[in-house]
């Protein structure tokens, strides 16, 4: 491997895009109530079970996603506070931003118009199965499994699962930041070596006072 090669290993930043980059469940909740007459507080959110903390069915849930995932939604969510203006000061440092995201490979036409519309940099865009829901994505969609992710290397990603981030600490010998949320903040169930690895940030200036060169 060349010493450019290396350098550019070190130089990698894994982001995750939902509730990282833009404000996914805000507009998911608004779209809820416009359909439910009935707004859920982003505080519930305590865990990934939807379903249950919305209060519908397993059927409601799935025509629910249905439509989160339609371009109108995905084209017309907030940008997180900050991130364009971090991911810009790691670009212009020589970082390279790689964006992989849980979204279904369907959403990739709707999620680069909207990366572009905020101008935010990266060089690639990656769809990973990361919560084992590929068996319902059209068949042949191209996407990465975690294990996929595992085999890569970068020298930091920002999450907002705990789920992924856990994962990504126990496999990786670095850092990652995760963008604290209701449904992330009990890490009891981690292994002490897998938490320390786990840096807790309240937003992106968190993320870059900790990490302003990683």
């Amino acid at each position: 491997m060349s010493d450019a090669e290396v350098q550019a290993i070190g130089r990698r930043i894994y982001i995750d895009i939902d509730d990282v980059l833009s404000q996914t469940l805000a507009a998911m909740l608004d779209l809820f109530a416009d359909l439910y007459d009935r707004r859920v507080p982003y505080e519930a959110f305590v865990h990934f079970d939807m379903g249950e903390t919305l209060g519908i069915s397993d059927e409601q849930l799935d025509a629910f996603f249905e439509l989160v995932h339609k371009d109108a939604l995905l084209v017309g969510m907030s940008m997180v506070e900050g991130a364009r203006t971090s991911l810009e000061r790691w670009t212009s440092l020589g970082y390279e931003i790689h964006l992989l995201t849980g979204r279904p490979p369907f959403t990739e036409a709707a999620t680069r118009g909207w990366l572009a519309e905020h101008a935010l940099p990266h060089v690639s865009l990656t769809s990973v199965d990361k919560y084992g829901r590929a068996t319902s994505w059209p068949e042949g969609s191209p996407h990465i499994t975690l294990e996929d992710v595992a085999k890569m290397d970068f020298c930091l990603a920002v999450e907002d699962s705990l789920e992924v981030a856990a994962f990504l600490a126990e496999h990786w010998e670095i850092e990652i930041a995760l963008i604290d949320q209701p449904w992330n903040r009990d890490t009891s169930g981690l292994l002490p070596a897998v938490r320390d690895r786990i840096i807790r940030c309240r937003g992106w200036s968190e993320v870059m006072a900790r990490f302003p060169a990683p």
